[in-house]
């Protein structure tokens, strides 16, 4: 959330992560059984798939307990790593985001971003216990609270997303904000009080659009130029349609804004 929440690695931090991916996974193997067949995708709304964590994490434990969160935002994140993935596909990506995440140089108990999404459209659950609630995040340099983390696999300070990615990202962020009660009109905001992080000290009052990038929240480029743009170029449109799609447009009075009140569309 607040602060630099990313996976973007220097040369020498992917080298570290993979050394400790490699570490851990021996670990694992030597003193669990053969790992079972992967588990089949999810589909939490029509056209809406999602691999569990155990499809890449499942001898990859979370590090310590994860804490419930109250949802108020989606904060769109990117790795900014290769856009390569490699031979091992999004899902070795995530396995060594989650190696540098839960190294002592972080200290996170799990990768940090709740949802991720492939340049194939391909969603994955991330943090432990995204599918079946909030979690909270984690994030350098402290967190702000009360967001929901979707974060695309690759960097897009330069390229555009694949069309299938952006295709998933709207499904994901529409389900969010079914799921939690989050007002997804464009000109949707909410407002908190801080948790404390790098830009907002505990007890500053936080205001933000319900669909956010991370840049909105901290001093980086995440999500990339080109994903930056896409939010502020009809993204957050193309999220509330695809909302109205899955449980019906609301009445003439716009009764979902009500949501930043506090009630929830049915």
């Amino acid at each position: 959330m607040a602060g630099v929440c990313d996976s973007h690695l220097t040369r020498r931090e992917a080298i570290i992560a993979a050394g400790l991916l490699a570490a851990a996974t021996m670990t694992s193997g030597s003193t669990r059984p053969a790992a079972a067949a992967p588990p089949p995708p999810v589909e939490v709304m029509p056209g809406l798939l999602i691999y569990p964590r155990d499809t890449w994490g499942a001898d990859l434990p979370p590090r310590y307990a994860i804490q419930p969160e109250t949802p108020q935002f989606l904060l769109v994140h990117h790795t900014d790593s290769s856009n390569d993935y490699g031979s091992g596909g999004a899902r070795e990506v995530i396995r060594t985001a989650y190696a540098w995440h839960t190294s002592p140089a972080k200290g996170w108990a799990d990768v940090c971003y709740e949802f991720f999404v492939d340049h194939d459209g391909g969603v994955w659950e991330g943090r432990a216990g995204a599918l079946a609630g909030p979690v909270m995040a984690d994030a350098t340099g402290g967190s702000q609270g009360f967001a929901q983390l979707v974060c695309l696999v690759g960097s897009f300070k330069t390229v555009d997303p694949t069309q299938a990615m952006v295709d998933s990202l709207i499904k994901v962020l529409a389900w969010l904000g079914i799921r939690y009660g989050i007002d997804t009109y464009p000109d949707a905001t909410t407002s908190f009080i801080s948790r404390g992080s790098q830009i907002y000290k505990a007890g500053v009052q936080v205001t933000t659009s319900t669909i956010a990038g991370h840049r909105d929240m901290s001093d980086t480029e995440c999500p990339g130029d080109h994903v930056y743009w896409l939010l502020n170029s009809g993204l957050r449109d193309l999220v509330n349609a695809q909302r109205f799609a899955w449980i019906g447009a609301p009445p003439e009075n716009g009764v979902y804004h009500a949501q930043r009140l506090g009630r929830v569309a049915p």
